[in-house]
Parts: C-alpha cells; structure tokens; sequence
C-alpha cells in the first residue's frame, strides 16, 4: 500500500475541530504499520456497523438531534476510507455526475 493511499484514508478519518485543530477519528497509519489491510478493512467496517445501530437509536428517540449529522457524517468519512484503502475506485470520481 502507498503512503499516497494512506494519507487519502487518513485524511478522510481526521475532522477539523471548533478551535482550529484536527481530531482524529481513527489513526490508520499506525494501525497498518503494525496489521495487514485486511484486518484495518475489517476493523473499519465494524466501526461502521456499530455507528448504524447508534444512528438507528438516535433517530428512533429523536430525529431532530444533532448528533444525528455528526454520526452521518463520520459513517461517511469512514466509507470513504475503506474506499480508498481497498482501491475499489478512485476516490475523486466517487460521487461525480458523468
């Protein structure tokens, strides 16, 4: 895997803060120095699944929170990570009209 890739993934899982600073949502370039893709793929994709069941309850209480966007928006990020890690497609094109 390239560092090119890695950084596409890295950047997609790190969120600008309120105080002009960057959080992290998940630190993947230390996670594949140290375990195969694969098992990042994986661990990602249980990640997703465990902020659909969170989003499911917070829109089954209260469809008007606001942790609602936020839980959107980091499943977002988080696909877009897996994407760009397995290679399925080219991360710019995604979303694109033709």
């Amino acid at each position: 895997m390239t560092s090119e890739i890695i950084k596409t993934a890295q950047d997609y899982l790190t969120v600008a803060t309120k105080e002009n600073g960057k959080k992290k949502i998940m630190d993947i370039g230390t996670l594949l120095k140290k375990h195969p893709s694969k098992d990042v793929i994986n661990l990602l994709k249980t990640y997703l699944k465990e902020k659909q069941i969170i989003l499911r309850d917070f829109i089954l209480a209260d469809k008007t929170k606001p942790e609602i966007d936020e839980t959107v928006a980091i499943m977002f990020r988080v696909t877009m990570a897996i994407k760009a890690i397995e290679g399925e497609k080219e991360v710019r094109d995604v979303g694109r009209a033709k």
